[in-house]
């Protein structure tokens, strides 16, 4: 019914759940973004909550919702106010923590706080490292196969007459990239991605204890995969991510093995999160849209810019977590010390402070590129140029191989994410017209 009313009206069921959600009367009743609902379009809880306070207190999940634009920026450059070491990830602070790690020990290496989880100075030796991996030539390898492998997926998607384009092209991309710079050989690439979903899943706080403990055996087995690669590389280097950074040194000092696939694990996870969601909103978009399609088929010198008002348009990344260090003030809002905050990158992304009208599609929109998709300060994300790379190709070649693509079924044929942590379609019916 609601996706027959949302037709009538000539918009996504989406968009008919934000004005269902909001002509009720739960401007009375608190907000909870653990709610499957908001989950799955947070724009409108968003917006109303943004207009009162740039910083809400979610009393479901007992953290500080940070929702402006000024106050997430200002929060990420100061880690000294606002730990990245929160318990919530890599390693957590939970009553199921024991059992979990008695996994890790059996079976592969108990995680340990690296890159976008800890604080300097252990931040700075670990980004340094990484740094020097992802240097000119290793970016230009990565740009290779990018291009090749998304040439591939976009070939045999529109050679089966379209179909779901995230199974498709969005989810296997990233896991292909990355595992190209791992060296992992072909046949073992479905192996992978059974891997990185897990590494995904993982953080979702509605996995029972069962799924949890499920996971943390999956994890191991991408962690033991890792660790066998790293000794191979220190026998004999090859050009690739993995051998890169198993050889780097900051004066002397390397990463430890359980430094070494803890990292991986936040390579990977950040790599699938954001391209995965990204590509399946940009699609989503330009396929609800064949106007769109020929403005950017006319002129292809506006892509870039339309990557960026994707990225800012549909955050993939809902938020990231800190903890504060002391007393402070966000705002108006005094935030105790020890309290839990969640920089809400889609709500900072559409404040009309930063962005005008925000809540509509500019594909030419000239500050797009200020999004915090990608977060800022220290932790702005190593993969942020691999990433966009990975949009360009996919968006280019969709456009370059069809002369239309639009969504099979209308909205019927869209699902959505209900994670807290990500942001995205997680299905999307295409048809296609060749060229």
């Amino acid at each position: 019914m609601r996706r027959i009313q949302a037709t009538a009206l000539g918009i996504s069921s989406s968009e008919f759940l934000e004005l269902m959600l909001w002509s009720t009367d739960m401007a009375t009743t608190p907000i909870s973004f653990l709610d499957m609902d908001i989950r799955r379009c947070p724009h409108e809880a968003h917006r109303s909550l943004r207009e009162k306070s740039p910083v809400y207190f979610d009393e479901s999940c007992g953290m500080y919702m940070v929702l402006g634009y000024d106050e997430v920026r200002d929060i990420s450059a100061d880690p000294e106010t606002f730990s990245s070491v929160t318990g919530l990830l890599l390693v957590k602070e939970s009553e199921q923590q024991e059992k979990i790690n008695a996994v890790f020990e059996e079976h592969g290496f108990v995680p340990v706080n690296t890159l976008v989880v800890v604080d300097p100075p252990v931040h700075t030796f670990h980004r340094t490292l990484v740094n020097k991996a992802f240097n000119a030539p290793a970016l230009k390898r990565m740009q290779d196969a990018i291009e090749g492998t998304v040439a591939r997926l976009v070939d045999g998607f529109i050679r089966q007459g379209g179909g779901d384009f995230y199974s498709a092209i969005a989810a296997p991309l990233p896991s292909f990239v990355v595992a190209d710079q791992l060296g992992l050989p072909t046949e073992d690439f479905e192996k992978f991605r059974t891997w990185t979903d897990a590494v995904v899943a993982e953080a979702n706080p509605d996995n029972s204890e069962e799924r949890q403990l499920e996971i943390t055996r999956t994890i191991c087995e991408l962690q033991q995969y890792v660790s066998k690669k790293a000794d191979e590389y220190l026998e004999s280097p090859r050009p690739c991510l993995l051998s890169d950074i198993v050889h780097a040194d900051v004066d002397g000092q390397k990463l430890t093995r359980q430094e070494l696939v803890s990292i991986f694990t936040i390579l990977i996870a950040g790599s699938h999160d954001t391209t995965t969601s990204v590509l399946c909103s940009a699609i989503y978009r330009l396929a609800r849209d064949p106007e769109l399609q020929g403005r950017l088929r006319a002129d292809p010198a506006i892509l870039s810019r339309f990557v960026e008002e994707a990225l800012r348009y549909d955050s993939p990344v809902a938020g990231l977590f800190r903890r504060a260090t002391k007393d402070t003030m966000v705002g108006d809002t005094k935030i105790p010390e020890g309290s839990l905050l969640m920089l809400r990158y889609g709500a900072a992304n559409r404040d009309p402070k930063m962005f005008p009208d925000p809540d509509t599609f500019d594909p030419t929109r000239s500050n797009a590129s200020r999004h915090l998709s990608f977060g800022h300060g220290i932790h702005l994300c190593i993969g942020n140029l691999i990433a966009r790379a990975e949009i360009r190709a996919v968006v280019a070649e969709m456009l370059s191989r069809t002369s239309s693509f639009s969504l099979r079924g209308g909205e019927d044929g869209v699902s959505w994410l209900t994670n807290f942590i990500v942001y995205g379609p997680d299905g999307i019916q295409l048809d296609v017209e060749p060229v």
